[in-house]
């Protein structure tokens, strides 16, 4: 079988674009360009040698581009441009046995992409059609490869189907033309007879490797330049994209319906959280959180350990105030007359000075409760009421002791628990505040009593 362009001859690609054989791909490219607007048919109504000039340049472009191509047509460059073709082969064995497909891996072997004589799919119909034919003749393996390359109007299918099968394809050739050696003329001995045997295998396995490699090399030639292969890699591109188009459409839409969700939920909260308030508000109920008092009732959440902790900061505390008796010490280390010169003195005034102030404090709630009794003068007692609080404090004493201290509002089961806690940071400072508010209303109350004296 001979190409359409057979009996013109072969321009090599370089010389078409004008560039040299070790032109880099930027200086292809810009070769390609510039005689492609030289010779582009919309400059040149009419003119068949422009057109073809134009069609050899789309042809050297597309080899010369790929890298992968541009590799093999470097290394079969001198044998496509000698017209190497089935129909001027030598005498040599592997020429007469196998069906050559190097001239038919040039784009000049057809003559357009049409179903007519010498079109593309004409001649690559005949190609494959040889190929089978050379394997089924040398061979009894069944040969399972499709024939029908098709026309331009065959269904995707089938030109799927023909692809899939030639991409996989493997001679079932034995290649025995291939063999260096006559090994039961030529070998002595069996040493040498198994050296020449094993020389034959590389060698057929060879042969076999490189034809087996060009039949594929020309399947991916043929598949990049099918318009079909063309037209069904755009539409799954516009496929791919359309897909990715709707994709990010209902990404969009999702993320709006669940912002409008959650607009939606907060006010419907902000809506209950008003509608409370307004119940509380009309209820007369009034919110913990709107109270303004910075006391701390020694509320919250109970944690565990809770107990270990309190033990622990007892003894802390005792460390902290042990400290600072020993500081007091050094400060003041001789006593005087009405002076404290040690803890346990320390100690017992701040105990009599609290006890006074709580009972100073009784005295002063009772004083605001009821103004008159501020002014009275305390009743006294005789004899007989002297019993009769005996006895109450004997009827007392057989009652279960509880100490409670009165600014902190907590009681105690033992003494021990009671000093722990007058030692304690936090009873200090809450006696402080006690303290401080105890006298502010002490202060108010002595102002009123001073204002009734000078009214009266």
């Amino acid at each position: 079988m001979e190409s359409s362009s057979s009996n013109a001859a072969i321009a090599c690609h370089y010389d078409v674009l004008g560039v040299e054989r070790d032109a880099d791909a930027g200086t292809i490219k810009k070769a390609h360009r510039k005689l492609a607007l030289k010779h582009h048919p919309d400059k040149n109504h009419g003119d068949d040698q422009a057109a073809e000039k134009f069609r050899l340049v789309q042809q050297a472009y597309e080899v010369l581009s790929d890298p992968q191509e541009r590799t093999w047509y470097d290394d079969h460059r001198d044998a496509i441009l000698a017209g190497w073709s089935t129909g001027n082969q030598d005498n040599d064995a592997s020429a007469n046995m196998l069906f050559q497909v190097v001239p038919y891996m040039h784009p000049g072997c057809y003559s357009g992409y049409h179903n007519d004589k010498g079109g593309f799919y004409q001649v690559y119909q005949q190609v494959f059609d040889h190929i089978v034919a050379c394997e089924t003749k040398q061979t009894e393996i069944t040969v399972d490869l499709p024939t029908a390359f098709g026309s331009a109007d065959s269904d995707w299918n089938a030109v799927r189907d023909f692809y899939q099968s030639w991409e996989s394809f493997s001679s079932a050739l034995n290649f025995a033309w291939e063999d260096q050696y006559n090994v039961h003329e030529d070998a002595p001995n069996r040493r040498v007879r198994r050296l020449m045997e094993e020389d034959n295998r590389k060698a057929r396995k060879s042969a076999k490797k490189e034809y087996n490699n060009d039949i594929l090399q020309l399947v991916a030639f043929v598949k990049r330049r099918d318009p079909r292969v063309k037209a069904k890699m755009l539409e799954k591109e516009r496929q791919k994209r359309e897909e990715a188009a709707r994709q990010k459409q209902e990404m969009t839409e999702r993320k709006k319906e669940q912002q409008k969700a959650k607009d939606e939920w907060r006010e419907n909260a902000r809506r209950e959280l008003e509608q409370a308030a307004e119940e509380d508000r009309m209820a007369g109920r009034i919110r913990l959180a709107d109270l303004e008092d910075d006391y701390d009732y020694g509320g919250g959440k109970k944690k565990k350990g809770k107990k270990k902790k309190n033990k622990q900061s007892y003894h802390e505390e005792e460390e902290e105030d042990e400290e600072q008796v020993e500081a007091v010490d050094v400060d003041h280390p001789q006593r005087k007359d009405g002076e404290l010169s040690g803890p346990e003195d320390a100690q017992r005034h701040e105990y009599s000075s609290e006890s006074e102030l709580l009972s100073s404090t009784t005295i002063t709630d009772t004083q605001n409760r009821d103004p008159e009794l501020s002014t009275a003068t305390a009743p006294d007692y005789d004899d007989d009421n002297a019993d009769y609080f005996s006895s109450d404090e004997d009827s007392e004493d057989d009652e279960a002791d509880v100490w409670r201290c009165e600014c902190c509002r907590k009681e105690f089961k033992s003494e021990g628990q009671m000093e722990n806690h007058m030692k304690s940071k936090k009873h200090k400072e809450t006696f402080k505040k006690y303290e401080a508010k105890l006298k502010k209303e002490e202060e108010k109350l002595m102002a009123e009593m001073m204002d009734e004296l000078q009214v009266g």
